[in-house]
């Protein structure tokens, strides 16, 4: 103490001039730190301190070790929130440990997601879901991850990706559950929309993700940002999905397909737009009303060539049939309609399109069903193109 003291008041000195006695005040300041340190050092007794700190001080709580990481396959470093599924097993990541040859030089691996299961002794199983390799895939994952209602899991890896920054700029990842688990990369970070994604991603229930980075963007100091499915799919209550496809293969001009959950995923191909009267191009994805009904839009073509709003129905086996419910592209109608559909409890849909309308500046539309299976179309709004802005493409 007596050093810490001398060293203090030498400090003090050096501030104040060479020579220069160190005030009294000064010296009272010193000496009561020294008091306080001296205080909470003193062995069974702290009397600088609060009683409701010494308390705090004195609790306890009961810890449990569910599972020790050894650096290897299984992961090391845990370092986000963990998650917890319906069934009680927790899911996690970790920053180092997996491929040990990954890692540069240093080696060590470059993270796992993880998954603990209980057993009936009362221990707990650790299984790696997904190791990373720090390339496309990304890399050294800070965050936790977040499950969908599937189990599939989401997170982000805060290197790997693009190459635009110097060890990668980061992706947002999905795993997907069939034989095994399989990565799907959702979004590669680029510098300019951010560069190392550290935090967990926050879900919409539209399932718009959304989360931070700590780096990139304008001014280089991070980016909040959000990920929307661009046509996305749709699930039914199996787990199948269902979605579009904008061309199928160069000359055909899009189909609405169906992935088949399985043991694997097996893609199937409902139904097969061609250049007529039912369009072409559906740009949005699906929207499912009632158990085999699905209803979309198509960009082009058409009775009035500006798209059209369909529907599909499975008429017997694995055949669909489509059904134009509105043709765009008349006058005063809207024409290329962009925009995903959505449905009200009633059944009537409501979509925009980019051109058309009074002003040519794209409308919001709402097609309701008549008498005898036609459908009727009411226009909504049609904009200006001025300050309100135009062309709506919501997906």
């Amino acid at each position: 103490m007596e050093r810490l003291f001398r060293d203090s008041a030498r400090r003090a000195k050096s501030r104040t001039g060479e020579g220069e006695e160190v005030s009294m005040i000064q010296r009272i300041a010193l000496a009561a730190l020294v008091a306080l340190i001296a205080g909470c050092a003193e062995s069974g007794t702290s009397p600088s301190l609060p009683q409701a700190a010494a308390s705090a001080v004195n609790a306890h709580a009961t810890e449990t070790v569910l599972y020790s990481f050894t650096g290897g396959t299984d992961g090391g470093g845990p370092n986000g929130a963990l998650v917890l599924d319906s069934s009680g097993d927790v899911f996690g990541t970790t920053h180092f440990g997996g491929n040990d040859l990954c890692g540069g030089s240093v080696g060590g691996g470059c993270g796992v997601v993880f998954e603990l299961s209980p057993n009936k002794s009362g221990s707990w199983s650790e299984t790696p879901l997904y190791t990373f390799d720090d390339g496309a895939d990304g890399g050294f994952p800070n965050a936790g991850i977040i499950l969908d209602k599937h189990g599939n899991v989401f997170g982000t890896a805060s290197t790997g990706g693009s190459t635009q920054c110097s060890i990668g700029c980061g992706v947002v990842y999905e795993l997907s559950k069939t034989s095994g688990w399989t990565e799907s990369v959702l979004h590669t970070f680029v510098q300019s929309d951010g560069e190392f994604p550290n935090a967990v991603l926050l879900p919409s229930a539209s399932g718009t993700l959304y989360s931070t980075t700590w780096y990139g963007g304008s001014s280089g100091n991070g980016t909040v940002f959000s990920l929307t499915p661009a046509a996305g799919v749709i699930a039914d209550r199996t787990g199948n999905l269902y979605g579009t496809t904008y061309k199928y293969d160069g000359d055909n001009d899009g189909v609405a397909y169906e992935l088949q959950k399985k043991s694997g995923w097996k893609d199937r191909a409902l139904y097969t737009f061609a250049s007529n009267a039912g369009g072409e191009n559906p740009y949005a994805g699906l929207v499912m009303t009632a158990k085999g009904k699905f209803y979309g839009t198509a960009i082009e073509s058409g009775p009035d060539d500006g798209g059209v709003a369909y529907q599909l129905v499975r008429v017997k086996g694995n055949e669909w049939k489509e059904t134009v419910l509105h043709a765009f592209g008349a006058t005063g109608d809207g024409n290329a309609p962009y925009g995903r559909l959505v449905a009200d409890k009633s059944g009537d849909l409501f979509g925009t399109t980019v051109f058309g309308g009074e002003y040519n500046g794209g409308i919001v539309y709402e097609l309701s069903p008549a008498r005898g299976g036609q459908w009727k179309e009411r226009i909504l709004y049609s904009f200006t193109g001025g300050a309100e802005a135009n062309t709506p493409t919501a997906r």
